[in-house]
């Protein structure tokens, strides 16, 4: 059985359940919301957010954030799979 992260999405004001192996784009789009998106590969930045507090994805697939800016708290929702909870801002990048 997949592991499920509870992710927050702050601006939205709605708060879903995230399997670890799916991106929280595509579970944020499952459950009716619309966060910002372009290229679904981690290369464009456009569906950037920002983890609030404490909380862990999986990014590796990614290549738009530096490390620096990874550590800073910023995610590709397009490709980030939870690996711990989340609070998320979404529209926000470096």
């Amino acid at each position: 059985m997949v592991e499920t992260y509870t992710v927050e999405f702050i601006d939205e004001g709605r708060t879903i359940e995230v399997p670890a192996n799916k991106p929280v784009l595509e579970a944020a789009e499952e459950a009716g919301l619309t966060p910002p998106y372009q290229c679904r590969m981690g290369v464009c930045g456009v569906c950037c957010g920002m983890v609030v507090e404490d909380g862990e994805v999986d990014q590796t697939e990614g290549m738009f954030l530096s490390e620096s800016e990874k550590e800073e708290g910023y995610a590709l929702t397009c490709i980030a799979k939870p690996r711990s909870d989340l609070r998320i801002r979404t529209d926000e990048s470096p």
